[in-house]
């Protein structure tokens, strides 16, 4: 398959700041694929059905040593069954989800930002789009709270806010440098923000 006219649309952000929403949006209203992703945690109420491949923390590790994600990031540096859970995009659900469209829409990690870098250096046509909160904590916490899809036990949003900060403060500037668009979803609506990401994306027009 010729790469060279495809592309990613990666979005990245905190938990509840809309990615999925988004992502969905911008692939029903456009010629926008999501392919399959993979994650080694256990299924949740509000996952999309048939969007995760849901593999063993050993499936996993086998794979990536494999070298067969296109990306793949998660709670620690080495991927054991005892330490945290982990997430990637295989490249040849990438190569399938290319046979149907030109664009592709990955949900990403801010961890997956060094990664996407390297990808667009070797000459993939990536965009990154940052969907976050103008107040990291309080913007997780109400729209985890106040959820009525998600499953979260109160330690599970404890550990959500930790990381989402610690990633964030870790990341901010890789973030400022590299993403093509900011958009804080506790400011805009769904149709706002997929409005100011097509705009800035120049998707549609």
């Amino acid at each position: 398959m010729n790469l060279d006219k495809k592309s990613i649309i990666a979005i990245m952000g905190p938990s509840g700041a809309g990615k999925t929403t988004l992502g969905e949006r911008l692939s029903t209203r456009n010629e926008i694929a999501i392919p399959k992703h993979c994650t080694t945690r256990l299924p949740r109420n509000d996952d999309i059905e048939g969007f995760y491949r849901y593999l063993k923390h050993s499936d996993y590790k086998q794979l990536y040593e494999q070298r067969k994600f296109l990306i793949s990031s998660g709670d620690g540096s080495v991927i054991e069954k005892e330490y945290g859970n982990f997430y990637g995009v295989l490249y040849n659900d990438c190569i399938q989800a290319w046979e149907n469209s030109d664009v592709l829409v990955l949900f990403t990690s801010y961890k997956d930002i060094e990664r996407l870098q390297d990808l667009k250096r070797q000459g993939m046509d990536i965009d990154i789009v940052n969907l976050t909160f103008q107040n990291l904590e309080e913007g997780i916490l109400n729209r985890l709270l106040n959820s009525d899809v998600r499953n979260h036990t109160q330690k599970d949003i404890e550990h959500r806010v930790r990381s989402a900060v610690s990633d964030n403060d870790k990341y901010s500037e890789a973030l400022r440098m590299y993403a093509k668009t900011i958009v804080y979803t506790d400011v805009l609506d769904i149709e706002e923000t997929y409005n100011k990401v097509c705009g800035d994306l120049d998707i549609g027009r």
